[in-house]
Order: C-alpha cells, then structure tokens, then sequence
C-alpha cells in the first residue's frame, strides 16, 4: 500500500508563507492498492490531486468520513468528476454522496455554484459494497469505526498484505482517557498510525466538544495500541510550519522511542 498526504489542514484551507512545509490545504489523501486508486475525502487537497489522475485508467474510489465542509469542498474542482466516462464510486460514510451534491444545490436565485451536480459528465454514484463498517478492496480488508465529532464521523483500517494502516480524523479523544479499549483494539499493531491531533493539551482545556484531539492524548494511543509509527495530521488553521514543528517535538520526547511526524503534504507512507 502507497499512502500520499494531498491535504492535512483541518477546519479550512490556509495556503501562505507560513505553510510551506506542512501545506495548506484540508484534507485529502490518496491511497494506491496495487493499482487501485483510494481517495480518502475531498477537502481542497483533491483539487491538485485531480490533476494528475488519468480516470481513464479504470474506477476511482472515493471514501468518505464525513460530510462537513472542510472534508469535501475541493469536489467541484475535481477534474475527473468533468470527465466523460470518468467512473468515480463513493463509499464510507453513508450519506457521502448526498454531502457532495449539497455542494452543487442551491435555493438561492444567483446560486451556489455554476454547475449542478446532475450536469457532472464523470459518474459519481454510491456504492454500496463500500459501506461500513467492513469491506473489502482488493486483497484490502477495511473497517470502519465511529468516531467522537460533531455530527458523527468514522475512521478506516486498511489490512494489506504488507501491513496495517489506520487512518483516523476528526476525532476527539478525552485527554483523561486517551486510550479507549475499543479504539485501542481497532488501532493495534498498526504499522502506521495517522490520528488528528489539531490542538495542543493546553488548547483543549477550553475546546472540548469541538471534535478534535491533542497530541499528547494521540501519542497515548498510539503507545497503547503498539503503533509501529504515529502521524500527526489535521493541523488547526492557525498553526504555522514552525509551531507544528515544536508540538512534534514535544510528542516525540513523550513517545518512548516511537516514530512521530507531522503529516505533509507530498508525504508519501509505503505499507
């Protein structure tokens, strides 16, 4: 399994100087199964990412975790959704596709967008055989789980024969209870670990609720499931390349020898 980071932003895109390093743009990751293109939400990462799939070369899946904005926003841009006899299936999150015609709809007279959805020349449909909460890719087992967000979410586990790859955002772990049993047996043995960790242990004393997780309690997770290696991923908006550097190196002193990084755009993870 190849896994590429198109977009580790959370809450909205903040492209600029002082996100270079980690990128801008929210999230959207790409995930290669032996030829087999997996798309993992349609934040403004997918727009770049478009650009340089041939949908000619057979499906695209696109899963989804949830439907708020920043997780799907960069879909009316996505060149294969214009492409005639583009095929592009949507599964994960079951109301996936409703979530991305909203984008399109509008009951306001200058409208929302220029195109309806109903006018996209790629086939984008829900497939059912991708629902939670397992299925299968391929030789690729997936499993999902329900997340603790604002309007629900879910988290993916890849199996491959190479490995164990979870991939789990918007997620709000309780910093007293980092490492629930449930959690903890969906994420064990991970090969690689990419978790949200959007704020820091001193921000979520005022941002419970929110949705989102430290890293502290992230590392905690990890350590406990026996993730091979911890990525750190939807960074808050307002956190430049520099601050995202300090809190990396405050989780690695925590982490007991672990692997921690800061997930980034054009970062490519082999399973």
């Amino acid at each position: 399994m190849k896994f590429t980071f198109w977009g580790t932003r959370g809450s909205i895109p903040v492209p600029g100087p002082s996100t270079l390093k980690y990128g801008g743009n929210s999230t959207c990751c790409e995930l290669d199964l032996e030829g087999q293109k997996v798309i993992i939400d349609a934040g403004s990462g997918i727009r770049p990412l478009g650009d340089t799939i041939d949908p000619h070369q057979g499906d695209l899946i696109l899963l989804m975790t949830h439907l708020h904005w920043d997780h799907l926003s960069g879909f009316p841009f996505f060149t294969p959704a214009y492409t005639p006899g583009a095929v592009i299936r949507v599964g994960g999150w079951p109301r996936g596709v409703e979530g991305l015609e909203g984008l399109f709809r509008s009951s306001r007279f200058d409208g929302n967008f220029p195109v309806a959805f109903e006018d996209l020349q790629g086939n984008v449909f829900r497939d059912y055989s991708l629902d939670p909460t397992r299925f299968n890719i391929g030789v690729v087992e997936v499993a999902t789980i329900a997340l603790n967000h604002p309007q629900g979410a879910i988290g993916f586990r890849f199996d491959g024969p190479g490995g164990r790859l979870v991939f789990i955002t918007d997620n709000e772990l309780d910093p007293d209870d980092p490492a629930p049993a449930k959690l903890v047996d969906f994420c064990r043995g991970a090969n690689i670990l990419i978790h949200d960790a959007q704020y820091t242990p001193t921000e979520m004393t005022t941002r419970q609720g929110w949705g989102h997780s430290d890293w502290r309690s992230c590392v905690k997770l990890a350590l406990a499931a026996g993730a091979g290696r911890l990525l750190l991923t939807h960074h808050d908006p307002g956190r430049s390349d520099q601050e995202v550097d300090r809190l990396v190196g405050f989780a690695r002193e925590e982490a007991q020898g672990m692997a921690v990084e800061a997930a980034a755009e054009g970062l490519v993870l082999e399973v």
